[in-house]
Order: structure tokens, then C-alpha cells, then sequence
């Protein structure tokens, strides 16, 4: 009988447990007004915010959105396990960084002045030698330094607004996907596009040792949210 009982015991140890929770993911956001809104207690809200609701919804797996600066999130996307930066871009520097999903939106890159500018602009290289701000570690910071076109860099596109409507730089070169909202919900002088230029896809980048079914299921949820329409306001039908 004891023999029967341990047997017993051994066999029900090793069964899986059916009832634990998996371990969310923590996807790691940066505030950007009327994009990704956060209050006071960190609550993170706005039309990204519930795309990332959907996604957690399809793919069944359970996500903690945290609102981070970008150097902060993107060292820890890189480092811990089971975090995600959401809306990178994919480089090549980065590809083998990362597991991707996605692409979660895509954006055109806008060169933006004050609504009093009058130089004309013909395309990049126009920039030279003059002021000019992006968000660091953004698709657009990355295409100045392959330019060799000096620019201040900044942490949210709150203070680039900030910094073009005060007159401390001449020129915002922006994703449309970051700049809009900002433009649209924030106050003071009156900004305008100046030149659209080449699109971006951004995507969700997790930590490499990120369980990758995770990350697939991610990945299955933005496909089908993109089939559904859900994606178009962010630039992907």
C-alpha cells in the first residue's frame, strides 16, 4: 500500500498544471500623446494602447503595457527576457537582436517647420547646416547620421514639438506616426508639414530569448487585425 501511494504521489507530481498563468509579456511603450497617453499612476491609454488590448485578446496571451523613456525601454527590450519595445523599426543592425512581430503600423517620414517657414525644401540634404530635431534611436535619427546631417536629440516628440515651436531649431523630421497625434493634442504655435518622404513599418521587438511561440501568437494577432481593418488608421491595409 505505502508503494502504491508514493507512486500515486510521483504520478500526480509530475502532472502539468492546467490552471497557472502564463507570464505576460511586458510591452514596452513610449508616451506620445494622443498615440500612447499616461497618467499620473502609469496607466497607459489611447489608440495604441487598445490596439495592444486587441492583440492580447487574439492571441491569448497576457501582456502588461509599460510606458518607459526610449533608452530605458530599449535596454531592457534587449535584456530582459519576455519584454518587447513597440514601434521599432527593423535594421539590419538590429535584425538578429530581436524576435519580431509585426509590422504593427507603418509611417511616412515628414520634414515639419513653423507655419511661418519660407525655405523651400527639395529633400534631405536641404538640412544642412541648419537646426533640426528628431527622437533619438527613431528611423529618422538613424537616416541623419547616415547623411551626415547634425541634429539635437530628444527623448519624446512632446519637447521636439517644444523645441521647433520655440525657435531653438528650424526644422522636426518625424515619423507621421509619432508627429500627428502630438500636433494635433498639443498647444502653441502652428507647425506644418514641409516634405513627406520614404515609409517606415514599425514592429514589436522582444528580447531574443522571449519564448518564440509567444512572440509568434503576437505576430498571428496583428496579421489578422490587419485583415480585419484595424490596422488601416495606423497606415497598414
Amino acid at each position: 500500500m505505502h508503494g502504491l501511494l508514493v507512486s500515486l504521489l510521483v504520478s500526480l507530481l509530475a502532472l502539468p498544471c492546467g490552471t497557472a498563468r502564463a507570464q505576460p509579456l511586458q510591452l514596452l511603450v513610449f508616451a506620445n500623446p494622443g498615440l500612447f497617453d499616461v497618467a499620473a499612476d502609469g496607466t497607459v491609454s489611447g489608440p495604441g494602447a487598445n490596439v495592444l488590448a486587441k492583440i492580447g485578446q487574439l492571441s491569448g496571451v497576457p501582456l502588461d503595457i509599460l510606458a518607459l523613456p526610449i533608452p530605458r525601454a530599449l535596454a531592457t527590450a534587449s535584456s530582459m527576457p519576455g519584454s518587447c519595445a513597440v514601434g521599432l523599426a527593423r535594421t539590419p543592425e538590429r535584425e538578429a537582436s530581436f524576435l519580431w512581430a509585426g509590422p504593427l503600423a507603418s509611417g511616412a517620414l515628414v520634414i515639419y517647420a513653423r507655419a511661418d517657414e519660407t525655405q523651400a525644401l527639395q529633400g534631405l540634404l536641404d538640412l544642412r547646416g541648419r537646426g533640426v530635431v528628431v527622437q533619438r534611436e527613431s528611423a529618422p535619427a538613424a537616416w541623419l547620421r547616415e547623411q551626415g546631417i547634425a541634429a539635437q536629440e530628444t527623448n519624446n516628440s512632446v519637447t521636439a514639438l517644444r523645441m521647433l515651436q520655440a525657435r531653438r531649431v528650424d526644422f522636426w523630421f518625424a515619423n507621421e506616426l509619432a508627429a500627428e497625434p502630438v500636433i494635433r493634442t498639443e498647444a502653441g504655435p502652428a507647425v506644418r508639414s514641409m516634405l513627406t518622404l520614404r515609409r517606415v513599418d514599425v514592429y514589436v521587438a522582444c528580447q531574443v530569448a522571449t519564448p518564440p511561440e509567444q512572440v509568434d501568437r503576437l505576430h498571428q494577432a496583428i496579421q489578422k487585425l490587419r485583415r480585419q481593418g484595424d490596422l488601416a488608421e495606423f497606415g497598414l491595409r
